[in-house]
């Protein structure tokens, strides 16, 4: 199956019978988008925040805080939850304890420009597991479990592992 997205992204169709296969392409490419806004999102803010460092007292090996960098990270979290929360369901915003802890380089999901895997499997009418993996070898992989709610797809669970080994991890800051 081929995913109509820009980049050389995969989609590997994983312990999915037939008649669940075409909701792979009503899932994964909302998913997709929303990853990228938030990595889209992560890289703006993070450009930003290498500035403000360059501006504070004693530059940017300083270990003093900028005067607006707590400004600067509730502009980041408002704006990541305006886009991510919508796609969410209740149960994860009930048991998430914050959002977006990194302002990073490479920022999170950033593989999804370039060469990245993606994994659906669907078993059943009322869960789709969706795995992003890079292909650089660096970072965490994510898994994401959607159900459906409201008439909608939204992700109820989101675990990590690094690199592919170990255990999948509850991630509670996403």
């Amino acid at each position: 199956m081929t995913l109509k997205l820009p980049g050389t992204i995969t989609l590997v169709l994983e312990d999915t019978p037939e008649k669940f296969r075409p909701l792979a392409e009503e899932i994964v490419p909302p998913l997709i988008e929303l990853l990228r806004g938030l990595c889209a999102l992560e890289e703006k803010f993070c450009a930003r925040g290498q500035k403000q460092r360059a501006e504070r007292p004693g530059g940017i090996y300083s270990t003093q805080a900028h005067p607006n960098s707590k400004a600067l990270w509730d502009y980041y979290r408002d704006a990541y939850k305006a886009l991510l929360d919508p796609r969410c369901t209740e149960k994860l915003l009930a048991r998430r304890r914050d959002c977006c802890q990194s302002m990073g380089d490479p920022a999170d999901f950033a593989c999804l420009k370039g060469a990245a895997e993606v994994v659906f499997t669907m078993k059943s009418k009322s869960k789709a597991v969706v795995i992003v993996r890079a292909f650089d070898g660096f970072g965490s992989d994510c898994r994401f479990e959607l159900k459906p709610e409201a008439g909608e797809w939204k992700i109820d669970q989101v675990s990590q592992n690094t690199c592919g080994s170990g255990p999948w991890r509850t991630n509670f800051y996403f």
